[in-house]
């Protein structure tokens, strides 16, 4: 049976959105996938020029996006100088959506209201109220949404839920995950998207989607856990004084019954390379190697065993269970970024007649976005006190 071919349109031709779109024209077999596969139908910009552009940097972009513009996967792509054209277009399935935070919504709105499934970048929306009102509008035109969390789809994100949810490390004691980026912010204009408030700018809603993956992977979804609404126990925010937004936030979420995360995003440092989210468990400790967004490599390490105040004890014996060798486990992206996972899951689920995916439901962009909803709230951000476009 041939692959189902999804077709997709994409607004906006920045940096994001083309390296979804070069990820579209990878070839599935690199992946192991025969059942699905992808092709552009049309391109949406600010101008019919800018979109031919981005068409013409697809088709020269060489490597392994070379596969998708010899197959045909370009062949019929439209250049289009609004975003409503490409969502008038017939010929497109699916609209991705790449624009900067505060265009989410009023994008992907208009998108489901022209009957089009929609996968959104994230952070999905900028406020609770603006995703309860796309979820009710694709529930009620039966169309298919999705916040495009592309790191829950790699290989890596299934073999940590996997070693974790198996039981092998015993109870899950604690969750730490850190994105961290020095950007520069002083070299930054004031309106780059980085520290725009008209931007959604900020660590929060930049960095925030990333560390926060790790927790819902682990915590949320393990088999143990109960708790549908795991509530934000503390946060705080470090403001970046020239345009008051924040460029440090950090937050505590219990799952009760379960265990606990800590998250922290940072424009103003670095993320610890060999450790950038650390699973403490009763038997050792699983920790996923930077970068949190796009790994490869995790490692199972044994707990410290000297017992405490005596370097020069003898370690005790292990406890049934414990781990008491370091391992080290690689889980390479084969070709491409690793965006075209999540475009896989979308195919397949729009293929078969779904609205959502059962691997990123939109349950769980709720509860994400409700932590930064609250993180903001709490904090003194020019942001705290921003209402979304829900209604209008």
């Amino acid at each position: 049976m041939a692959p189902f071919t999804l077709r997709w349109g994409i607004i906006s031709t920045g940096g994001i959105a083309t390296t979804f779109a070069k990820d579209l024209l990878v070839d599935p077999a690199t992946r192991e996938v025969t059942d699905v596969q992808h092709a552009i139908a049309a391109v949406g910009s600010r101008s019919v020029p800018s979109a031919e552009a981005f068409i013409t940097r697809l088709r020269n972009a060489g490597g392994a996006s070379a596969h998708g513009v010899s197959h045909a996967a370009l062949d019929s792509t439209t250049a289009y100088g609004t975003y409503e054209e490409v969502f008038a277009d017939p010929a497109v399935d699916v609209v991705y959506i790449g624009t900067p935070h505060p265009f989410h919504h009023p994008n992907a709105k208009a998108a489901l209201l022209a009957g089009k499934h929609v996968l959104c970048e994230k952070p999905f929306v900028m406020d609770l109220a603006e995703l309860d009102e796309l979820v009710a509008i694709a529930k009620e035109k039966n169309l298919f949404l999705m916040e495009a969390v592309w790191t829950r789809f790699h290989p890596i994100a299934y073999a940590v839920q996997r070693e974790i949810h198996s039981g092998k490390l015993g109870r899950v004691r604690r969750v730490t995950a850190e994105l961290s980026s020095y950007a520069h912010l002083d070299e930054r204009a004031d309106n780059d998207r980085m520290i725009d408030p008209k931007l959604g700018g900020g660590a929060l809603l930049d960095l925030g989607p990333y560390p926060s993956v790790w927790s819902m992977l682990v915590l949320h979804q393990h088999p143990d856990n109960t708790d549908q609404a795991p509530q934000v126990l503390d946060s705080s925010q470090r403001i970046y004084a020239r345009n008051g937004v924040d460029e440090l936030s950090a937050w505590t979420v219990r799952w009760d019954g379960l265990a606990e995360s800590r998250i922290l995003c940072d424009f103003t440092a670095w993320t610890p390379r060999d450790c950038a989210a650390v699973i403490d468990c009763e038997h050792g400790q699983l920790i996923v190697e930077h970068p949190l967004y796009r790994p490869e490599r995790y490692r199972i390490v044994p707990h410290p065993s000297t017992v405490a105040g005596s370097s020069e004890s003898a370690p005790p014996p292990p406890r049934p269970g414990q781990i008491t060798e370091e391992s080290v486990h690689h889980c390479p992206i084969p070709a491409g970024n690793g965006m075209h996972y999540e475009a896989d899951e979308v195919a397949r689920c729009i293929r078969d007649g779904k609205t959502e995916s059962a691997r990123m439901p939109l349950a769980e962009s709720r509860v994400v976005q409700g932590w930064f909803d609250t993180v903001r709230k709490q904090g003194s951000s020019v942001l705290k006190d921003l209402v979304g476009n829900a209604g209008k």
